[in-house]
């Protein structure tokens, strides 16, 4: 069966957990409806009303064993609906949106935008905030409680988990999984047969143990202030859905086993050296010559060069000293649209980039020129990809 809910957007459903009580509820933008599908005696669903309680949007629904419903608003209260269908009561549980709700065995736990867990017992029907859970890096999307043990979905793509999470003293979370979660991941880099790189929209850079299928072992940000030139950032980068600014957005990323760097290229061109053993360990003030966004970096076979193609319609090539120094080498302007691509010879020799107008071109880095008979010149070379 097939029955529509709302003309607005539905935002959550829950069951009730009372035995031999087949109700649930759905809500959405200022509207909670109380459905009875196996009840002939009631119709099929009843809208809830507010009375004296602030009408505001629902994010979120749950039932306790008594039958109890509770909404997590918009306004940052937490709703206490009766069989009526009616709120009996509000409670302020939060500075802003309450984005979850779980009822469970006397206790009701709820999460919002203000990066805070409200732990509140309910026994009797007396409602007391037994303490707060700070949560720093972001806020809570989802929760679900069992056994003691709290399971928290966050905004930024993590799992992590609160052992008896109703004791008194509140242990440090365990982190089940961590992941990108804003906009479009960009930069993917193999580290060895265990190990790679990825970067993307959401301020991340992050190394996976692929071998074994296991989440994040590092994470590092990509930048940690915001953009200072507004004109340059409308005129420089690509497009993004991301909530974060462009040069916390990153493009591209490459690695250096023999330096034990990790090349990041932002989303306004800047290229940023960082300590492979430490994401956000800068070396150096960061490769700054690229007008517009690299959507490819890439280190020579060698390791002693690292090339940068950018929306510029440059490749940007630079020698790296042995004391991990970044100098520019060579600026090859001789693309007319922007570099998508680029590849080194195995020796180190050669580079041959693609643009965005199905142009590649090959550049000889000895004698720092561009190769207009590259193609037959590089024939008996092998690339590295």
């Amino acid at each position: 069966m097939v029955v529509e809910g709302s003309k607005e957007r539905l935002f959550d459903v829950a069951w009730s957990k009372r035995a031999d009580d087949l109700r649930f509820a759905t809500v959405g933008a200022k509207t909670i409806k109380f459905w009875h599908p196996a009840d002939i005696t009631k119709k099929l669903n009843q809208t809830g009303t507010f009375g004296k309680a602030t009408m505001t949007n629902m994010t979120s629904v749950a039932f306790d064993e008594e039958g109890w419903c509770y909404t997590g608003g918009e306004n940052g209260h937490i709703q206490v609906w009766s069989d009526a269908c009616t709120v009996v009561k509000q409670i302020k549980a939060h500075t802003s949106m309450v984005t979850g709700v779980v009822a469970e065995k006397g206790y009701l736990l709820s999460g919002g935008k203000d990066k805070k867990i409200a732990i509140i017992s309910t026994s009797g029907g007396n409602f007391k905030l037994e303490k707060f859970i700070d949560l720093a890096s972001s806020f809570v999307q989802s929760l679900d409680l069992f056994n003691g043990n709290l399971v928290v979905g966050l905004k930024n793509g993590s799992i992590i988990e609160y052992k008896d999470v109703l004791q008194e003293e509140t242990k440090e979370p365990l982190t089940h999984m961590q992941s990108h979660h804003s906009g479009e991941v960009w930069g993917l880099e193999v580290v060895d047969d265990k190990h790679c790189l990825t970067c993307g929209d959401d301020n991340r850079i992050m190394l996976w143990h692929h071998c074994c299928h296991t989440t994040a072992e590092r994470v590092g940000k990509v930048s940690d202030h915001k953009p200072k030139n507004a004109a340059k950032v409308k005129g420089v980068t690509s497009s993004s859905q991301s909530i974060y600014p462009p040069n916390q957005q990153a493009r591209a990323i490459a690695y250096s086993s023999k330096h034990g760097h990790i090349a990041v290229a932002s989303n306004m061109g800047k290229v940023s050296i960082r300590e492979y053993a430490d994401f956000d360990k800068k070396v150096g003030k960061g490769l700054k010559d690229a007008q517009e966004w690299c959507e490819v970096v890439r280190y020579s076979p060698c390791q002693k060069y690292l090339a940068t193609g950018s929306h510029d319609n440059h490749v940007y090539v630079y020698s790296i000293e042995d004391d991990g120094t970044y100098k520019l080498y060579k600026s090859f302007n001789k693309h007319s649209s922007y570099v998508q691509a680029l590849d080194w010879s195995q020796d180190s020799s050669y580079i041959r980039s693609a643009s965005g107008d199905y142009e590649k071109l090959y550049f000889n880095i000895a004698d720092k020129v561009h190769d207009p008979a590259g193609a037959q010149n590089t024939k008996e070379l092998a690339w590295a990809t």
